[in-house]
């Protein structure tokens, strides 16, 4: 069992201190003790629209007030993206908030030790309702108490999260739990669909962000953070208790247009320990008022936005190449591993964007992606060593996906923009480079992750067809490849693909033979490809079927996936 808390984020003192949602949903919990009502409550708005922060708020008053029943908070990185760990987390919380609730847990897992490998559905019974039913009447403890399910639009299973959403509508209807429950996310189609059908549909309440005056909620989270960083900042005692003024807060939220993630983006750029907050904050305020455009255009919706990115990563000290290099390869590195998760649950090497994956991968000095992204902080979370060492391999995120929009539009980014096509030859010759260093080596994947992930690459971006994934995977970019490139990509031989396969495909996929039918080169008007690159390996293909995957090495270690 484990716990998803709910980070720092705006604290109000009081509940009549709060925004309209947050008074508002303050009344559902307060009338969520009393027969009849809903106990279900759905928050939906689009990315950015500060979510996280209501329900990080919410928390924290109901912590305060002793009926948070419980909280998880679902999120990208690996680990918190399955809903595996929601019935168990939710259970070892109530072992704190309910009287009673530990001992009759504890007697039955007692009685089935495996049960945290059983279904959710299983677990839902036995470690929540049962032991509830086994306490008997609840007497004081049966006030309003929350339980608190955010970013649900993370997990990246439709499935689970289908199932997540039912679960928490049983425990909503069941006469032993005493709890109400609010869910967070934005309005992807299944899980609408899913809130809209029955039975969940007639015991819920939607709150709708875009109902609400979202000016008066970002004016009350700024206000809530710049006190922060007053307090808590190096340098916060030399700021006057008027920073930042009336006028300037009017301004930012003006310029927010409703967007938190442009607030939230300011407020982790003024927060930056390592500069001075007021320096920070005269900076933002230069950049959104003369924002310089990289292309002459019609006004942007995304302006302000792009002028605070610019302003952020307009970092002297760093060379662009190398930052152009490293900001596309993060969102690149996730879509192979991310797509490798829906083909296998096995356990593999480490493959996600670390700083570590990076420098190995690309042939960077140890420690050039960390010194790259050092001072984009705002912007991106990068482990730091501390992390890695305790908790095991760390991965690079941009914290928004408005980030990656930005990239990808050259009139936005500027200098930063690099088209997919390049970034498809950039990690195909990279791949190429890994395998050939491997080849003389034959090296095990855990102490190559750049052949390991190159190996990934080139299957998945060039030989799996019709891969069931959100993501496009095909090689046509390639057309628009120079000729040096081109040369160089079919120079390689492929046997050595083959040969990485055949040594180590256990590490990737767990059925590697079976794997292997899905090995069909995709369609591409490059004759070249087709013929020195793509044919050849349908032969190969077939003698790696003859194999008796019994008699492959298996893996030396076991290496936890970040799939």
């Amino acid at each position: 069992m484990h716990r998803h808390p709910a980070k720092s984020g705006p604290h109000p003192d009081k509940w009549g201190a709060s925004p309209p949602i947050i008074n508002d949903i303050k009344e559902f919990i307060a009338r969520a003790g009393e027969p009849g009502c809903l106990r279900l409550a759905w928050i939906s708005g689009p990315a950015g629209a500060g979510k996280t922060c209501i329900q990080r708020s919410v928390a924290e008053e109901c912590l305060a007030g002793t009926i948070l029943g419980g909280s998880f908070f679902f999120g990208r990185d690996s680990g918190r993206d399955i809903a595996d760990g929601l019935i168990a987390t939710l259970a070892h919380q109530f072992c704190s908030a309910v009287p009673g609730f530990r001992e009759a847990v504890l007697r039955k897992i007692a009685l089935d030790i495996s049960i945290f490998s059983k279904s959710l559905l299983v677990q839902l019974q036995r470690l929540i309702f049962d032991p509830l039913e086994d306490i008997g009447e609840p007497h004081e403890w049966i006030q309003p108490k929350v339980v608190i399910v955010d970013g649900l639009d993370e997990c990246r299973d439709t499935a689970q999260r289908k199932q997540a959403i039912h679960l928490l509508h049983a425990l909503t209807q069941h006469s032993t739990f005493p709890f109400c429950v609010i869910v967070s996310s934005r309005p992807e189609l299944d899980i609408l669909t899913t809130f809209a059908e029955e039975p969940v549909q007639p015991d819920m309440r939607r709150f709708l962000l875009y109902r609400y005056d979202s000016d008066e909620d970002i004016l009350f989270y700024l206000v809530e953070e710049f006190l922060r960083i007053r307090k808590t900042h190096p340098a916060g005692h030399t700021l006057p208790a008027t920073w930042p003024t009336r006028e300037v807060l009017e301004m930012l939220v003006k310029m927010a247009s409703g967007q938190f993630i442009f607030i939230s983006t300011i407020v982790n750029y003024v927060g930056n320990g390592n500069r001075h907050p007021g320096t920070l904050l005269t900076n933002v305020l230069s950049a959104i008022s003369t924002p310089k455009r990289p292309v002459a255009a019609l006004p942007s919706p995304f302006a302000d936005l792009d002028a605070l990115y610019t302003q952020i990563l307009s970092v002297s000290s760093i060379d662009r190449l190398l930052l152009r290099l490293v900001l596309h390869a993060i969102p690149e590195i996730w879509r192979i591993v991310e797509t490798n998760s829906l083909l296998t649950e096995s356990g593999g090497p480490e493959l996600g964007p670390s700083p570590l994956m990076l420098d190995t991968f690309f042939g960077l000095l140890p420690g050039t992606t960390n010194i790259i992204l050092s001072q984009l902080s705002a912007l991106i979370h990068v482990p730091n060593q501390h992390q890695t060492e305790t908790h095991g391999p760390a991965y690079i995120r941009f914290y928004h996906k408005s980030m990656e929009d930005y990239l990808k539009a050259p009139e936005r980014s500027g200098d930063l923009f690099q088209s997919e096509g390049d970034t498809v030859a950039q990690f195909t010759i990279a791949a190429i480079q890994n395998l050939q260093r491997w080849s003389h080596t034959l090296g095990s994947p855990s102490g190559d992750c750049g052949a390991a992930f190159g190996a990934l690459y080139l299957c998945l971006r060039f030989t799996w067809a019709h891969i069931p994934t959100q993501y496009d995977l095909t090689i046509s970019e390639l057309e628009a490849a120079t000729d040096a490139k081109l040369e160089n990509i079919l120079r390689f031989d492929f046997t050595i693909l083959l040969g990485w396969i055949l040594l180590y495909g256990r590490r990737l996929w767990s059925q590697p033979n079976d794997m292997l039918n899905h090995l069909k080169p995709q369609n591409t008007s490059l004759k070249g490809l087709r013929n020195r690159w793509l044919r050849p390996i349908s032969k190969g293909v077939k003698i790696l079927h003859t194999c008796d995957p019994i008699a492959l090495p298996a893996p030396e270690d076991k290496v936890s996936t970040v799939m």
